[in-house]
């Protein structure tokens, strides 16, 4: 009886570790996969951008640029701005991620990040809409699009 009741014993606790060891393998699967499918848009993200729009932050303005988002999470991008026949420059150098699906973008240390949605139309065109900026804009839902170059 006693060879029994030590039998039922390890048995039960052979189950519970397993138990244990199954939930957490199944836990941290999810996990990874978040992180992952993160990953993965980082990874599309990475490259040289091209884009433009008008009168989409500011009316009367007309804004080019190149954008080089690196995999160290840098980024490099030039302006160019045409208004009333007007053309200026300017370069901005800061910080990107990539976290829950949802694209940061920041020039400064103490700045906050540009938060948007991005959204992979194909494998060369990509479309961003702003969650929250730093910036207010003339228009209000500020959308873009770029384009890959290679």
């Amino acid at each position: 009886m006693e060879l029994n009741l030590k039998i039922i014993k390890r048995s039960t606790m052979k189950t519970k570790l397993l138990l244990l060891i199954l939930t957490s393998f199944l836990f941290l699967s999810f996990i990874s996969i978040k992180t992952s499918d993160d990953d993965k848009l980082k990874n599309k993200l990475i490259g040289s951008w091209s884009g433009f729009e008008e009168d989409n932050q500011q009316h009367g303005v007309t804004k080019y640029w190149i954008q080089t988002r690196n995999k160290n999470g840098t980024y490099i991008i030039m302006f160019t701005y045409v208004e009333d026949c007007e053309v200026e420059s300017h370069i901005e150098k800061g910080k990107w991620w990539v976290k829950d699906g949802l694209f940061y973008e920041t020039s400064g240390e103490d700045q906050k990040p540009d938060i948007y949605e991005v959204e992979m139309l194909d494998d060369s065109n990509l479309k961003f809409k702003a969650k929250q900026l730093t910036t207010e804009f003339d228009n209000k839902v500020y959308e873009f699009f770029e384009i890959r170059q290679e």
